[in-house]
């Protein structure tokens, strides 16, 4: 059975590090004068966290000892654990009774995980007008937020909701521009037409694009322009049947094959990961990608004086069908323990966590807009590169229907067939593009495998594909639920 804690509402986390605005001495969390510190029970917290980005460690460490002093009495350790291994670290913690008292739970699935076996506690303590007027308006519906399990709050955010779904088209327009481009590309066939004059042009110094990398990022960012609903899930959200062989679809995999076996892309592409590919970008060696928000930063400390723009994602040329599936408000990251000996002193770090002012000395420090836009968006607008990120955004995301969330029976089926790699669109795609196969029968092998997948549960209650169809929804428009 599922565990939780009440604890009372409307608790004040302290203060973070000097440097966003506030002192420990002058302003309490929420504005009002502070008080002197007031000595409590002791209490010892762990959190188990990942150390990224680089300088994460120094930075959680300044921000616990800001905490530690505005709260007497409560003590914080840190565990760090690399990304790859921290989600089987914490669980192995708490198999042998060792568990943290706050994590991070890195993502739905997790947290999917950990809510199953009980091990996350209720933070609907937390809940407060106060703590709801901190994030974007609506984002906190249990239906949406990405951050709720039967309904209650088990989870809070860490960086603003779109911001890793803002895929945009970063290009260089001074390369552009040598070969008489004056914007981006609006359509697929006017970016290939792009791409191969400025990779022949090139001489093997410039190249026109490259799809990003091989964990699927650039097909997706493409596809999602294509396809009413879930590529990432290979499956159409407005029909609850398979995708794979959408005419769009298809017709992209046999462009990029054809840009492949041509030579238009960089040679080696086929073994970059996305530092790779913004380090090329960087170097002037491409001239258009599809890439993601926290790149932007990255190129500018690597090349600060590029003429870096970013534009949305080009569409078909038959118009767009579809957009960025927003599938939830926000991803969840971090996590307090059913099983803490000290409910109140975690929960007040819990509050802590996702506190505007922690939220503003994350985002000084690493310029990643936080999930609160009060605690960024006035030193955004002034900053060329995020003000261009948060412009591009509403072109290129829109909430979908999520039938995790749906009290309907679809989230057993959603998550299987997600995680599912015989029935993953972007290797088929690849192995198309990079291996010169065509794409035909392996959509249709896909194709037979998810309908199979789909038709085992008819006549069951409840009906898988009942519970993915969503006919009234308009994939143009935000789904509301």
């Amino acid at each position: 059975m599922r565990q939780g804690h009440s604890i009372g509402r409307g608790i004040a986390a302290g203060l973070v590090a000097a440097g966003v605005g506030l002192s420990l001495s002058g302003c309490s969390l929420f504005g009002a004068p502070a008080a002197e510190p007031e000595a409590g029970d002791d209490a010892e917290l762990t959190v188990a966290l990942v150390p990224d980005p680089p300088g994460a460690s120094e930075f959680y460490r300044e921000q616990f000892d800001a905490f530690e002093e505005a709260n007497p009495g409560i003590t914080i350790n840190v565990i760090e654990n690399p990304a790859a291994q921290h989600v089987n670290a914490v669980e192995l913690m708490f198999q042998q009774d060792e568990a943290p008292d706050v994590f991070r739970a890195q993502g739905a699935a997790t947290l999917d995980l950990f809510h199953e076996r009980g091990w996350v506690a209720s933070l609907d303590d937390l809940v407060t007008d106060e703590f709801i007027a901190r994030f974007p308006e609506g984002s906190m519906e249990p239906a949406t937020s990405g951050l709720h399990r039967d309904g209650e709050l088990v989870s809070v955010p860490l960086t603003w909701g779109d911001w890793g779904l803002t895929q945009p088209l970063i290009y260089n327009a001074e390369i552009l521009a040598e070969y008489g481009y004056d914007s981006a590309p609006e359509t697929w066939s006017e970016l290939e037409e792009m791409a191969r004059t400025i990779t022949e042009g090139g001489g093997g110094q410039v190249y026109g694009f490259v799809p990003t990398a091989t964990d699927g990022l650039g097909l997706y960012a493409f596809a999602n322009t294509a396809s009413p609903a879930s590529v990432v899930n290979g499956i159409d959200l407005t029909k609850g049947g398979p995708l794979y062989e959408d005419d769009e679809i298809v017709e992209l995999v046999d462009s990029w094959r054809q840009m492949q076996v041509d030579g238009v892309f960089e040679p080696g592409w086929e073994s970059f990961d996305q530092a790779k590919t913004f380090t090329e970008f960087a170097a002037g060696r491409v001239a258009m990608y599809p890439g993601a928000a926290w790149h932007v930063a990255e190129i500018r400390k690597l090349s600060p004086e590029i003429e870096m723009e970013l534009a949305a994602i080009p569409t078909p040329d038959s118009g767009r069908d579809g957009y960025v599936p927003r599938l939830s408000a926000f991803q969840p990251i971090w996590s307090m323990s059913s099983t803490t000996d000290h409910p109140e002193a975690a929960l007040k770090l819990m509050d802590f966590l996702s506190s505007v002012e922690f939220y503003a000395a994350y985002y000084e420090k690493f310029g990643t807009l936080t999930a609160s836009p009060s605690a960024w968006e006035e030193e955004a607008s002034e900053n060329p590169d995020q003000a261009a990120l948060l412009e591009v955004s509403p072109e290129l995301i829109r909430t979908a229907p999520n039938p995790q969330l749906q009290d309907n029976g679809g989230a057993q089926f959603w998550a299987a067939s997600g995680s599912d790699a015989n029935l993953s669109w972007s290797a088929a795609a690849l192995q198309s593009i990079i291996g010169n196969v065509d794409y035909a029968p392996l959509a249709a092998q896909l194709t037979a495998s998810m309908e199979a997948l789909i038709t085992e549960s008819e006549g069951t209650e409840p009906d898988v594909r009942d519970a993915i169809t969503f006919p009234d929804w308009d994939p143009l428009e935000d789904y509301v639920p």
